[in-house]
């Protein structure tokens, strides 16, 4: 039986992806961009990429995220978590914090957008655990007042 890759995958497992690859690729900049003038490289410095991985990120986390608020667990930390994540690397990302903190702070918004990733795939999944089907919109199994 074959099964189908873009079935498997959740919006959530692709936010996961592009909040890593965005973490890898703002990691390893700084040592790429010494070596690869020397083969004579600037892709990597290209601001359409960084404004494409960022534009991409937050509409792959407001679509999972939002999807996961309103058709199956009703809580907001994964939605929180995303946004402070994602101030971050706009900070980073536009000068709020320079020199050493820069990579630190990118480094920690794209950990917060890939926490809130696995929080709410984790919120999803019990969510479909307690109810028995993913899409049934019952509110008396969740929790009063919990995040």
């Amino acid at each position: 039986m074959e099964v189908n890759i873009l079935k498997k995958m959740s919006l959530d497992t692709i936010g996961i992806g592009a909040s890593l690859l965005c973490a890898v690729h703002c990691a390893l900049l700084p040592l790429l961009l010494t070596v690869l003038p020397l083969v004579g490289s600037h892709v990597l410095e290209n601001e359409m990429l960084e404004y494409g991985l960022l534009s991409f990120s937050f509409g792959v986390g407001c679509l999972s995220l939002g999807r996961g608020y309103f058709r199956h667990h009703r809580r907001i930390a994964p939605l929180l978590i995303f946004t402070v994540g994602f101030a971050w690397l706009l900070g980073g990302h536009f000068g709020i914090a320079g020199g050493f903190w820069e990579p630190v702070v990118i480094f920690a918004g794209a950990a917060g957008v890939t926490g809130a990733h696995i929080l709410n795939l984790k919120r999803c999944k019990q969510c479909a655990t307690v109810k028995g089907h993913p899409h049934e919109h019952s509110r008396r199994h969740l929790p009063a007042g919990g995040l």
